[in-house]
């Protein structure tokens, strides 16, 4: 097909295309958690090496998406989308290959490696083909299409784990992965180069950047771990700072930089980008342990966890964008305020589960939570975007999604780490139900005091029109 034909191509394939990618990214961030506990179980595993199956997964998301961002004007748009799509289903068919905890941890690696190549050049895709009047109806689309995967995954991931095995949580991606494929070969239109062959790439900054992230939130995992050297855990975590404080320093010199740093020099883009990412680590946190509850000391089914999972998925849908809506009209800084005060009001619910907490309970905090969760997403990512100056909003977009994987996983991690140390759980499925609630309690009270700052940086935070 030659490039005046491709130019005619109806939109709507086009957007198909890079929705399908959108859909399969957004179901393997929320189907493998319902699934932690069979596959703890299955490997044997303690619940800091088992929840590296997501932390390693965030870790490469958090810490390649803003690079492969960069990478796309000089690789071309198409390729690394294409690309993005093989490495994950190929990786996601090792992953149900796993032979043990370790190489499926890898495998994570690997298919998280996919994902962020996925993310931007499906948006790019659509900002560079799709008309200028159809474009932010466009790319809600593929907002959609994202958050519908990440609402049904849970519930998708307890049925496949329940009635079949966890390998499905994987498997399921072969079918999708391979159409999208074949589809984006044959409909995408083709790369046009931006770049003269002599690209500033900061090369440098992108791989010390990830190594920070790496040294910084995978040691924490097991920070916990009574056993665990401390002197070694703290080694890992000088080293991280040391990366960060020479990310600064490369960043600030480089030619074509990742980041700007003197956009954190506005006190507003720095208390909103760090509210956001401490949301999303509690957030993150939440979505970890609630299976374990759910399954280990409910003694729910995974689809029966899944089922209550989907409640605060379903809510965040439907409020999402009515956060969103009302803060264009009212003004960020009040529904920022308004919903994580409310999403604090749902974490103290959360932390006083128990062994005989009922379902209506569950049902009503895990409704709260999703109604603050919901319009803080969007209107705290919006508040980012909008203390970043006009030339600077596309690295401000970036440094938002980088927030959200970033904040996850490092959530994911230190709730992993106190839940650990305090607890005296067994593995996997056979957890003790005392024994976990013993970790599980202060891991959300940690969770309490992140949601506290967030409410007080969202107050802090002003909107522009009063900032300036």
């Amino acid at each position: 097909m030659n490039t005046s034909e491709r130019k005619y191509l109806p939109h709507i394939l086009i957007l198909a295309v890079v929705g399908l990618g959108a859909f399969m990214d957004g179901l393997d961030g929320a189907i493998v958690n319902v699934a932690l506990p069979y596959i703890a179980g299955n490997f044997h595993a303690e619940m800091g090496v088992a929840s590296l199956v997501i932390t390693v997964y965030l870790v490469a998301l958090s810490g390649l998406m803003i690079i492969f961002g960069k990478v796309l004007s000089i690789a071309g748009i198409k390729k690394i989308y294409i690309a993005g799509i093989a490495i994950f289903t190929v990786a996601s068919l090792l992953c149900a290959l796993s032979w043990d905890i370790t190489s499926l941890i890898i495998f994570r690696l690997i298919q998280g490696t996919g994902a962020a190549m996925i993310a931007p050049s499906a948006v790019a895709t659509v900002a560079v083909h799709m008309p200028e009047s159809e474009r932010a109806k466009s790319l809600g689309i593929i907002a959609a299409a994202s958050a519908l995967a990440f609402a049904i995954g849970p519930v998708l991931g307890g049925l496949l784990t329940e009635f079949f095995s966890w390998h499905w949580i994987f498997l399921i991606n072969l079918p999708i992965g391979v159409i999208t494929i074949i589809s984006a070969a044959r409909i995408l239109p083709g790369d046009i180069p931006h770049t003269n062959g002599k690209s500033g790439f900061d090369y440098a900054g992108a791989a010390v950047f990830f190594a920070a992230m790496a040294f910084l939130v995978i040691p924490l995992s097991f920070a916990g771990d009574k056993t665990m050297n401390w002197s070694s855990v703290g080694a890992f975590l000088a080293v991280s700072i040391i990366l960060f404080a020479l990310f600064v320093f490369i960043e600030k010199r480089a030619k074509d930089p990742l980041l700007k740093m003197h956009m954190f020099s506005d006190r507003n883009f720095s208390f909103a980008t760090l509210a956001y990412t401490l949301f999303m680590a509690a957030y993150g946190g939440l979505l970890l342990l609630l299976p374990f509850y759910f399954e280990g000391v409910l003694k729910l089914s995974a689809a029966g966890a899944g089922m209550l999972l989907l409640v605060p998925s379903v809510v965040i849908t439907i409020t999402s964008p009515a956060g969103g809506y009302f803060a264009d009209k009212h003004g960020a800084m009040k529904i920022c305020s308004a919903s994580s005060a409310i999403f604090l009001l749902s974490m103290v619910m959360i932390s006083l589960f128990g062994i005989e907490t009922t379902l209506p309970y569950i049902l009503i905090s895990l409704i709260i939570m999703g109604i603050g969760g919901g319009p803080f997403m969007s209107s705290g990512s919006s508040r980012i975007i909008e203390h970043a100056d006009e030339e600077n909003r596309e690295i401000a977009s970036g440094v938002m999604s980088t927030a959200i994987y970033f904040g996850s996983a490092l959530g994911t991690a230190l709730f992993t780490a106190i839940s650990t140390f305090f607890s005296r759980a067994g593995e996997g499925e056979n957890i003790q139900a005392s024994g976990f609630l013993e970790g599980f309690e202060p891991a959300m009270y940690f969770g309490i005091v992140c949601c506290i700052i967030v409410l007080v940086l969202s107050i802090m935070v002003k909107d522009r029109k009063q900032s300036h």
